[in-house]
């Protein structure tokens, strides 16, 4: 398959690189990747097999390249960068590591999604994690405004997702996988919303391990080995999908 054949130079070159950012981030944006990521940590793909998330939803090339993106500016490559960056005239740039658009089946339909992907080395950076994925979620909704949406059609805004991939977690949280989303919640009385007007944002974040764990396998295993600066090419090949 093309795909396994283009997934094994990619590991092949990112083993020879002493750069390891720059290698998990080249790794994570081969679109094999994040099928399974998206598989197995967003419910809009369940459903769907690797193949038909590769083929039929990831929309584009997802690339890691230096784009500059300006949500003070209407411009439609906003949305079109895989690796991007946000910046507005009173704040600092914010990076991207990985952000593409995707198409998603429900109820016969498309919708579509803007997914961001980050590879975290360090889990206690000064301040929480989650907080920064949520901030991350804010920004690429507020940054559709003047290109998938403008004056009162905020029908239109997309959901958003900002994945966080965490190589060395505290021990508490190897080996898991937690979302973080906005759910509805009746205080007084009960009403009942289409999920679909508040579900626009989820954050998730993916905590590696080692292999002593009952949660070992699946995504948890194929990104621990694909990340992990320990192991060698030759073994990150033979364990890829």
């Amino acid at each position: 398959m093309e795909l396994e054949t283009t997934l094994s130079q990619t590991i092949r070159t990112a083993g020879s690189n002493s750069d390891y950012d720059s290698a998990c981030k080249r790794l994570l944006s081969e679109k094999i990747i994040l099928a399974w990521i998206m598989k197995n940590c967003l419910e809009e793909y369940r459903e769907c097999s690797i193949s038909e998330i590769i083929e039929k939803y990831i929309e584009g090339e997802p690339q890691v390249a230096e784009v500059p993106v300006l949500p003070d500016q209407t411009n439609p490559s906003l949305i079109k960068g895989e690796r991007t960056e946000d910046k507005t005239i009173t704040e600092g740039t914010i990076t991207y590591d990985i952000r593409f658009t995707a198409t998603a089946p429900k109820s016969g339909e498309f919708i579509r999604l803007i997914i961001n992907v980050e590879a975290q080395n360090n889990f206690y950076p000064g301040y929480p994690l989650l907080k920064r994925s949520i901030y991350y979620c804010s920004r690429m909704i507020s940054a559709q405004y003047g290109t998938v949406f403008s004056s009162a059609q905020y029908d239109k805004i997309r959901k958003v997702y900002s994945i966080w991939i965490c190589m060395n977690p505290p021990k508490s949280r190897e080996n898991t996988i937690t979302q973080y989303y906005i759910a509805e919640k009746s205080l007084v009385g009960h009403v009942t919303e289409k999920v679909e007007n508040y579900d626009l944002m989820s954050a998730v974040i993916i905590c590696l391990g080692k292999p002593d764990s009952e949660n070992y396998h699946g995504v948890l295993k194929l990104l621990n080995v694909l990340l992990s600066s320990e192991t060698t090419p030759k073994e990150k090949r033979k364990n890829s999908p």
